[in-house]
């Protein structure tokens, strides 16, 4: 399958794009610096492998081959050049955050709950301007990600929480609420390598997650550490 990949020198990106090439996917790189790019990859250059070199802001550019309104803007512009190169129908991932989920029986999304950073209303934004678009689309919504490696028996779901609920949430306080999604993130922590293993596996069009946000959780029992800084953004 061809992929077009932009952010393929970032955590997530470059981990997609090993991935993707030792699945003998075509995959073309979209860049600013192809140096950084090829000092990522394992010589030879895999065949497989192309790279497009060009800025993110520019339509254009994208058409041809991370917070607040910069962040949203630039969404906007890879869903804009995306409906232009691939017509309605044309299948892309994009990463949101956890926050972006609805919780369970309470009709609302995780962003909407005290004291969670408001970094998350960028990734609601982009959340509504992708639904709202044409595109066969999915969302993954991870908690923080670290390295590591992948994992088996991960868990997911379809627009909400993927972890059990708290009892009553249709009762409780949102600031109970907030507490018990802060309470689930060490299960919620997976690796780059687990993001990646989800939209690769998940990559055809009409699919079971298409239009739709994906949460992951970790399997039963299993929690990892993970930094602030982790936290996805």
């Amino acid at each position: 399958m061809k992929i077009f990949l932009l952010g393929a020198t970032g955590n997530s990106g470059r981990r997609i794009m090993t991935l993707a090439l030792r699945r003998d996917h075509e995959v073309t790189a979209f860049v600013r610096d192809e140096a950084k790019l090829l000092s990522l990859v394992e010589t030879p250059i895999p065949p497989n492998l192309h790279v497009s070199v060009g800025g993110i802001s520019k339509p254009a550019d994208i058409a041809m081959v991370t917070d607040g309104p910069a962040f949203t803007q630039l969404v906007r512009t890879v869903i804009d050049s995306a409906i232009a190169s691939l017509g309605e129908g044309g299948r892309i991932w994009l990463f949101g955050g956890a926050a972006v989920l609805d919780v369970p029986g309470a009709h609302m999304m995780g962003v909407d709950l005290p004291k969670v950073p408001k970094v998350y209303e960028a990734h609601r934004a982009n959340f509504n301007a992708v639904r709202g678009s044409p595109l066969d689309w999915s969302m993954l919504c991870p908690g923080p990600m670290i390295a590591g490696e992948p994992t088996m028996g991960l868990r997911l779901s379809v627009d909400e929480w993927p972890v059990a609920r708290p009892a009553y949430t249709y009762v409780l306080p949102k600031l109970a609420l907030a507490f018990a999604f802060k309470q689930k993130l060490p299960e919620l922590t997976i690796s780059y390598e687990d993001a990646a293993e989800v939209i690769l596996d998940n990559l055809s069009k009409d699919g079971q997650f298409s239009r739709r946000r994906v949460g992951v959780t970790l399997p039963p029992g299993l929690r990892k550490h993970y930094n602030k800084d982790d936290v996805p953004r």
